[in-house]
């Protein structure tokens, strides 16, 4: 296993589908300027296209895969390294543009040192900041990855380890976790699966996480990412407020929600994963379902995770229904919608007949000229309730385009 002091440019960590690289590139897209990541030995792990904005510093460090001895007793001299927060390097003296540094550090020490040039550029702003925050978090996850882990107790590291692969690990810290009061033992514990539009940017979708981390006003806690689904856990027994709040952010920044899964912890669990999980799922089904709901607890579908759970086959609708293979393959689409509705509401005439918009007579017409497997199935109560499911099925295979 390396250590920190051994850590080069050949590093080639993941976050998800990301590398270092990718970061890097994905963040100078954002800035609009070039973007270097050095190692603490001063040599380059990544970076961005330079563009027209470089001074022979920037060019010399990537030739020769080093910082110059000068720049190097600047950042030594500098103590850049051990910054907690962004340091502004007025590099005259080397007769270089003026530079921000941004030391990369977890619980345990620097890891590597972000450059960006800042002189003969237009200031950053807001928004830059906030790209910045997300590649920061990225690259320290990245990095950590490759390094010895520590058994820090603070509240990042103990959130960084909840998902953790190793289960000792993961247990020991939500036990640190429910210790700190950060998050509690059972249903109090509400975990979220926010799914995001694919085609945004990795910066994007943890520059929106880590806003919402940053806020506190409703305890939100950022876990992670899972390809473009952000992971949050807070202590709510009402999830309408923290939904709303996570809705507006990313309004705020034009971010696409296209689901929110939720899941609540169960107490006999000794750490967050199986939640997490849950959540995954729920966000991952309600994405899949033939209906504009988009938002739901995994405890509200269990219906639609056992239907996806069945391989899309057409010819077996004839085994498990015929009513239902008569209606969706061999009968008319008015007779398909006639009857999902009717049992939608449960059977009752008045409430079919609003969902449809029709007159009282016009549904008994409807349902006394159905095909005569499809009568005779209704009028049994489990065959009923086996078209149900399969014409839900069915609607579920047509949305995901299976069939």
């Amino acid at each position: 296993m390396p250590d920190r002091d051994t850590f080069d440019r050949h590093t080639r960590s993941t976050v998800g589908d990301m590398d270092i690289q990718d970061i890097v590139d994905e963040l100078a897209l954002s800035l609009d300027r070039s973007v270097l990541v050095n190692d603490l030995n001063h040599r380059p792990i990544a970076a961005s296209a330079q563009g027209d904005v470089i001074d022979a510093v920037r060019a010399d460090s990537l030739l020769q895969r080093r910082t110059t001895p000068e720049g190097r007793a600047l950042v030594e001299r500098l103590q850049i390294m051990h910054a907690r927060q962004p340091v502004a390097v007025d590099m005259s003296e080397l007769d270089a543009l003026d530079r921000l540094a941004i030391p990369i550090r977890d619980q345990a020490g620097p890891l590597c040192i972000l450059w960006l040039i800042t002189g003969s550029l237009p200031p950053l702003t807001t928004t830059h900041y906030a790209a910045i925050d997300a590649a920061v978090f990225l690259l320290r996850e990245a990095v950590s990855r490759r390094l010895p882990p520590d058994d820090s107790s603070a509240r990042t590291a103990v959130f960084s380890r909840l998902l953790s692969a190793d289960g000792a690990v993961a247990r020991r810290a939500f036990n640190d976790a429910v210790t700190n009061l950060w998050v509690e033992r059972g249903a109090g514990t509400l975990v979220l699966a926010v799914a995001l539009d694919p085609t945004s940017s990795p910066i994007e979708r943890v520059a929106f996480a880590r806003q919402l981390d940053a806020r506190r006003t409703q305890g939100i806690f950022y876990l992670g990412e899972r390809e473009a689904t952000e992971l949050f856990a807070v202590r709510a027994l009402d999830a309408a407020p923290v939904v709303e709040q996570i809705q507006s952010e990313a309004a705020s920044r034009s971010l696409t929600v296209r689901a929110i899964g939720t899941a609540r912890h169960d107490r006999r669990h000794d750490d967050l994963r199986t939640a997490v999980d849950q959540s995954v799922a729920a966000a991952e089904t309600l994405q899949r379902l033939p209906r504009s709901q988009r938002i739901a607890d995994i405890s509200e579908l269990g219906s639609w995770l056992m239907l996806s759970s069945i391989p899309a086959d057409r010819s077996q609708m004839a085994l498990f229904s015929p009513a239902a293979h008569a209606l969706c393959v061999e009968g008319d689409e008015l007779q398909r919608t006639t009857v999902e509705a009717y049992l939608d509401v449960g059977s009752q005439v008045k409430e079919a007949c609003e969902k449809l918009h029709i007159h009282r007579t016009t549904l008994y017409y409807r349902l006394e000229n159905m095909p005569p497997i499809v009568r005779d199935s209704l009028s049994d109560g489990f065959a009923r309730s086996t078209l149900h499911l399969c014409l839900k099925l069915m609607r579920l295979w047509e949305t995901r385009g299976l069939v």
